[in-house]
Parts: structure tokens; sequence; C-alpha cells
């Protein structure tokens, strides 16, 4: 019997048979009591009796496979005597069982490092049918496009592999509803959150807002010279990012605001003439573990200002001249430099 088999079906059994006649023959038969089976009676107009079994109550597989039943026949005869009959019912399945999936919710945190073809996760359904109506096939019932291009699901073992390259800093987490069908074509649902995790896969970035460039050598202490703004794509510690100047140079850092730092000229003076221009190193390390840091290099030009007098060489000069030297002849020549550039550095004589 199918276990959809509606209650009231009957089931003709076999007719005993007692050679004797009259009373001594076949009387009646009886059934071992159960709550899921009668039996029914009745009587041909050659007077032959004949048994039915009627189902009284729903079958499930699923709670019994089988039932042992007895039947048994009886004459009117005394001493009474009877036979029996084994009965043994298989029940067989019906698709009435929906899949069940293990969990409601797949909740997953992956490393955005996780390298394609890895095993994300599995998702797992059971059916309480057998054979086809048992067998589950896996697919994704509402997934978006983007997570379409990073995960496949295995629509026979409901294994979740990565296909594409995850990137913490393009999306932080994934949902998609995912479908168990059986063969019977009753289905199930889940839903699959993915959390991506960040590992610490971007250096800070540097990028420099000249304010004053090339700057006088006679600014004050602490003009300033740029704006630097610091970025770093990670999250948590792998984003906290330190900026600092390498070397021992007239200027430095500030920190402005989250991620911004000024570049301030030192007290320090700056002196053109000993040096001209200065090559700064900007470096950025970011909390992770290892570290990956960033750098920019930034060339500070130095303004002349007319902070130089001009100089004779030499400082006095001696010369002997005849008392009757003509008219308009040269007597010396005198020479004085400028250490300072363009018309700072340009001399008049008087």
């Amino acid at each position: 019997m199918i276990e959809s088999t509606p209650p009231g079906t009957r089931f003709p059994l076999g007719s005993g048979r007692d050679p004797d006649i009259g009373v001594n023959s076949l009387k009646n038969y009886q059934l071992t009591p159960n709550p899921l089976f009668s039996l029914v009676v009745s009587e041909s107009p050659e007077g032959m009796k004949h048994a039915e079994l009627v189902l009284e109550k729903n079958l499930d597989r699923e709670k019994q496979r089988t039932h042992h039943l007895i039947l048994t026949a009886v004459d009117g005869g005394d001493p009474v005597r009877s036979g029996t009959a084994q009965i043994k019912i298989n029940v067989t399945d019906a698709n009435d069982n929906r899949p069940v999936f293990t969990k409601e919710i797949y909740k997953v945190r992956l490393l955005e490092n996780l390298p394609e073809g890895s095993l994300a996760f599995q998702v797992k359904a059971t059916d309480s049918d057998e054979g086809t109506n048992a067998e589950i096939t896996y697919s994704f019932s509402d997934i978006s496009n983007s997570a379409r291009q990073l995960f496949t699901l295995d629509s026979r073992t409901g294994d979740v592999k990565v296909t594409g390259p995850l990137d913490y800093e393009e999306g932080k987490y994934y949902e998609a509803s995912v479908e168990g069908k059986d063969g019977g074509g009753l289905s199930a649902h889940a839903k699959v959150r993915i959390d991506i995790l960040d590992v610490n896969d971007n250096a800070p970035t540097l990028s420099l807002l000249p304010i004053l460039n090339p700057i006088p050598e006679d600014s004050v202490p602490s003009t300033v010279v740029a704006v630097i703004n610091v970025r770093d794509r990670d999250s948590g510690d792998n984003g906290e990012v330190n900026c600092n100047m390498v070397g021992d140079l007239p200027f430095r850092l500030e920190p402005s605001s989250e991620n911004t730092y000024k570049l301030l000229v030192l007290a320090k003076a700056l002196d053109r003439e000993e040096a001209a221009f200065h090559e700064l190193v900007l470096k950025a390390s970011d909390g992770g573990e290892p570290a990956r840091t960033g750098t920019a290099r930034i060339r500070v030009a130095v303004l002349d200002a007319n902070d130089n007098a001009p100089v004779f060489s030499p400082a006095e000069y001696t010369v002997r001249v005849p008392e009757d030297v003509p008219v308009g002849t040269v007597l010396v020549t005198v020479t004085a430099t400028d250490a300072d550039e363009g018309m700072n550095g340009h001399v008049k004589y008087s």
C-alpha cells in the first residue's frame, strides 16, 4: 500500500475453504486488533463469505514501514476449528515530506584572501522519504549578480565554493537564499549570510596638497608647506595608519585631523644658500601584522630672500699710484659678490 492511500480503501483478501458442510463449514473471519485496519466480511449469493481489509487511518511510512496482521477463519462446529493466514503489509513511500535544512540561516565568515576554488561551506537538507523522493537538488533561489560571480553551489552535494576574488573593500557581506528540492517536486529554503573578513592586503597611500612650494627662505616657523592625506582601505588595526618623515630636515609633521597631517617649517631657519631644495620622504605604516607601508616624496624648493650683504674680496685694497698718472687711467678693479640670487645677488658699486 502506498502511504497516501485514503482511509476507507478496501483490499480483498483470499477466501478460506472448509470441506465440512452445514454448521461445521466456514462461519466467519477475525482480524488481529489494529488501530489502522479493520475487517469487513460479506457473503455472496452462493453463501460464500469474503473478507476485505479496510484502511481506517492514514498510513505513515516514516513512522512504520510494515504492519503484520493475522487473519483467522473459524467454522461453526463444536469444538470450533480455525485456520490462520499471515498478512504482511508493506507501506511504500509517497512524497509527503518536504526537505528540511539543517539550519534556517547559514552564517559564514570568510577571509578575503581565501583562494579561488576553496570550499567555503556546505548546505545540507534531509528528507524523510525514500528513493527519488528523498534525492535533493540544491540551487540558489535568490542571489545578487555580484555574489553569483564569487560563489557556486554544487547541486548534488550542497558544497559552496569560491569562484572569484573576494575583496573586503569591495563587498563586506553577501546574502542569498538556497533551495533544496526533492525528486517529487517538494522544496525547502534556507538563508545564507556570508561575512567577508578583512586581511591586511592594502598598503597605505599618501596624497599631497602643496600649500607653499617653493617656500621663501625667511618663512616664519610653523608655516604650512603642504597637507598630507593618508588612506588605507583596510579596516580595524589593518587600517590604522601612522605617518612620519624620514631624515633630519628643517620640517616636521603635525597631525591635523583624522588621517590628515600638516607639513610645517621648523624653528630652524631655512637657508637657500645652504640648500636650494629639500627632498622629503614621507612614510606611512598601518597596524597590521605584518605591517604594510606606503611612501611619498616631495621636493620643496627654497626661494631666495635678500639675507646676504655683498662681500668685497679682499675687504681692503691698497693701490700705489704715480702722481703723473693720466686722467682716466684705471687704478684698480674692486670685486664684491653676493650669495643671494637674482636681483638680490646683483651688485652695484659707488
